[in-house]
């Protein structure tokens, strides 16, 4: 489907049809509310499907595709998933791309209506920026655990989103390589070039999301932090 003008103005409009149809969409998984009280397969099932939905709505109207390279890569036991983060796009629907990962958020949106009670169901864990040390161990227990028990963890490794990748990572991902003793799965992406982490205004085009080889356990903390960086280096 080609879409017409590439003005500011047509772009914001479009923008706010997306997100005005998003939230007529959620209506009708408003009502399965009481399944919060289920099963976590099945807030997952419902959640899926909603982010379907909204990544059809972001096609149809914003013109905003994605492409996945490296799926070779992504092995069947859990890993942890090192991303680039240049937008909301890829907290979104990373869900949907990586078999349900657990993510790390800030402790804020637990304590959103609606949100905050589904990420706490999904098993996300809750990150206090400018906490504690003991509050940053905490989080590595619980990415730990979470590995333990069979789920893939999701990280951002340059911390809150940036337009540019050109940054240097944040030292909790080697602790938590460490700590964790599994592969670590570097993903690099485009998602700022349609989604801008400063602006609502969504731009047509392709999001590229490539998946590169699985840097491996038992490397010494500089060693993996130097391969890490080379693996997202832009």
């Amino acid at each position: 489907m080609k879409l017409l003008g590439t003005t500011y103005p047509i772009l914001a409009l479009r923008s706010l049809l997306f997100y005005g149809s998003a939230v007529v969409a959620a209506v009708p998984f408003l009502l399965l509310w009481p399944a919060l009280l289920l099963s976590r397969d099945i807030v997952y099932a419902i959640t899926d499907r909603y982010l379907w939905v909204q990544l059809w709505l972001l096609r149809v109207i914003c013109g905003v595709r994605y492409e996945i390279g490296g799926l070779a890569h992504v092995p069947e036991e859990p890993v942890i998933i090192a991303a680039q983060h240049e937008s909301t796009w890829e907290t979104l629907y990373f869900e949907l791309l990586f078999r349900r990962p657990v993510m790390y958020a800030k402790k804020p949106i637990f304590s959103y209506p609606v949100f905050g009670p589904v990420m706490r169901k999904m098993g996300h864990i809750p990150v206090d920026i400018g906490g504690s040390a003991d509050d940053m161990r905490a989080g590595f227990r619980a990415g730990v655990a979470a590995l333990e028990a069979g789920r893939s963890l999701l990280i951002f490794p340059s911390g809150t989103r940036r337009p540019s990748q050109d940054v240097p990572l944040q030292a909790g991902v080697g602790v938590l390589y460490q700590l964790a003793g599994c592969p670590v799965l570097p993903v690099r992406l485009n998602s700022g070039d349609c989604w801008p982490h400063d602006s609502f205004v969504k731009r047509p085009g392709t999001i590229h999301v490539e998946i590169g080889p699985a840097i491996p356990t038992g490397r010494v903390r500089r060693q993996f932090m130097a391969d890490l960086t080379a693996a997202l280096a832009p």
